[in-house]
């Protein structure tokens, strides 16, 4: 057997010590490091007002001048990029799209759609999955934003305004809503401002012979499980403020929730409602919204025609005041907070009305054709409310037998008021409205991804920190070999 001597042995331990520390540090460095662009990143493409459909090729460099003629030509999940200024068109989307402003103040990025049908019109279940953010879309003779026969659709942090202008529909129901989904499920309108619309705020219905939003029919579907949360409709000049409505046969509107949302000085208010004959309305939530000075009821949920069905319905947690309906339609009060059953001769089925708040109407809550309604004694109506309930052998007994009527409510109210009021002066401007929606923009999307930032802060921290200890280690390791080989010589 041969042996090495030990000034060989130690002549070569600095070299073995170095080699491995270093490959231990490159293992853990390499691990940290992000790893090659993966093949489904997005393509990114960028419009601007100066560049060129026929010379720009959509990079930051050479845009195109048109967001149209990008949808065209992008592929599917690509994210178009819309950099400041005025764009004078209509969109139309049938694949999975991003379109969003570059400086996320819709402020800034216009589309202007004056003399056409829609400002932005997505359409087809190819188009599911599509995301619209940060623009203002305005002047639409129908809807700002029609989504149509598709899904898992966002709309989020855009300003409509004056859409409705000059309707082309000519179903039996048109709607002119700044925001209509129709035959449309699993999608999601959030933290959208519509403001100074004439056709009403947001819709949601099914689909079928009578397409609401569009000219003729449509495909027969369901409107399900929809979120329309945290969006102010203010001083809308026609139309419902919010409306969850189904108009065809066999469809309906299913398991919607509305929530979270502000409706201030609006023609109408939030309803949910099965309209035509043998329609329905099931199992939708209306929730934690503030409904100030609107025509009719803040929250209205009815059936208008033999055979509907409108059943468990829930009403929960939103704050009412001076609302009234500017009809006069026999058997239902002007001014009410929450009306049930209307003018259709189905009564509604189980209807939950819990924890609101009610001021400055003649009745908080009444039921003129309803069937299992159950208010809870935990609604709250001030003193100014002259009738709470117009008929006790409804209101629950589950928790406390009397309704609370108290006058600090009122203190309430009017605090909410004034900010609803600052916010409406906040956008008359445009520059009001560039800083507002700035600081929602950045507050939202600080606390929306803020866990999953953690948690992305936590890995890299943790990867981060291993690497470096082991590359630490590796030059100690080394530096120590060295050493000792040098003293051994």
């Amino acid at each position: 057997m041969t042996h090495l001597s030990n000034k060989k042995i130690m002549s070569i331990v600095p070299v073995v010590l170095v080699i491995t520390s270093f490959l231990i540090a490159g293992a853990s460095v390499s691990f940290a490091q992000p790893g090659p662009p993966h093949s489904n990143q997005p393509v990114m493409i960028y419009v601007s007002p100066t560049g060129s459909n026929i010379t720009g090729n959509g990079s930051t460099a050479t845009p195109y001048s048109t967001i149209q003629y990008a949808v065209q030509v992008a592929p599917p999940h690509a994210v178009i990029i819309v950099e400041p200024g005025t764009y004078n068109e209509m969109v139309n989307i049938t694949k999975t799209l991003t379109v969003e402003s570059l400086s996320g103040i819709p402020g800034n990025t216009i589309i202007n759609a004056m003399g056409q049908v829609f400002g932005i019109l997505v359409q087809g279940h190819s188009a599911s999955g599509t995301i619209i953010s940060g623009l203002t879309i305005e002047n639409a003779g129908s809807h700002g934003v029609f989504i149509v026969d598709s899904s898992n659709v966002i709309i989020e942090y855009n300003v409509l305004t004056h859409d409705g202008l000059n309707s082309t529909l000519t179903n039996i129901i048109p709607e002119d809503k700044a925001i209509e989904l129709v035959g449309t499920s699993n999608s999601t309108v959030v933290d959208n401002i519509v403001i100074n619309d004439l056709g009403g705020g947001i819709g949601v219905s099914d689909n079928g012979p009578i397409n609401p939003g569009y000219i003729g029919s449509g495909m027969p579907s369901v409107a399900y499980d929809n979120v329309i949360s945290g969006n102010s409709i203010i001083n809308t000049i026609g139309g419902c403020g919010i409306v969850i409505s189904s108009y065809n046969a066999g469809e309906g509107v299913i398991g919607n929730i509305v929530t979270n949302n502000k409706l201030v000085n609006d023609f109408s208010s939030i309803i949910v409602a099965a309209d035509t004959p043998n329609t329905a309305a099931i199992n939708n939530t209306v929730s934690y919204n503030t409904v100030l000075n609107t025509g009719e009821a803040g929250v209205v949920v009815h059936s208008n025609s033999p055979g509907d069905v409108v059943v468990n319905n829930a009403i929960i947690g939103n704050t009412i005041s001076a609302d009234g309906d500017p009809f006069s339609v026999p058997n239902i009060p002007i001014y009410t907070g929450i009306l049930i059953g209307g003018e259709g001769p189905v009564p509604v089925i189980n209807t939950t009305i819990s924890s609101n708040m009610i001021d400055k109407e003649t009745y908080g809550v009444a039921v003129i054709n309803g069937i299992g309604t159950r208010v809870l004694s935990n609604n709250i109506f001030t003193t100014s409310v002259k009738i709470p309930v117009n008929n006790t052998a409804i209101v629950s007994t589950e928790t406390v037998q009397n309704n609370a009527r108290i006058n600090s409510l009122n203190e309430v109210i009017a605090s909410l008021s004034s900010q609803l009021s600052n916010l409406q002066s906040s956008v008359a401007t445009s520059a009001q409205l560039n800083s507002l929606q700035s600081t929602v923009n950045s507050l939202k999307s600080s606390t929306v991804s803020n866990s999953q930032f953690n948690s992305l802060s936590g890995s890299l921290g943790t990867t981060t920190d291993v690497a470096y200890i082991s590359l630490v280690l590796a030059i100690v390791l080394g530096i120590v070999a060295i050493a000792l080989a040098l003293r051994k010589k």
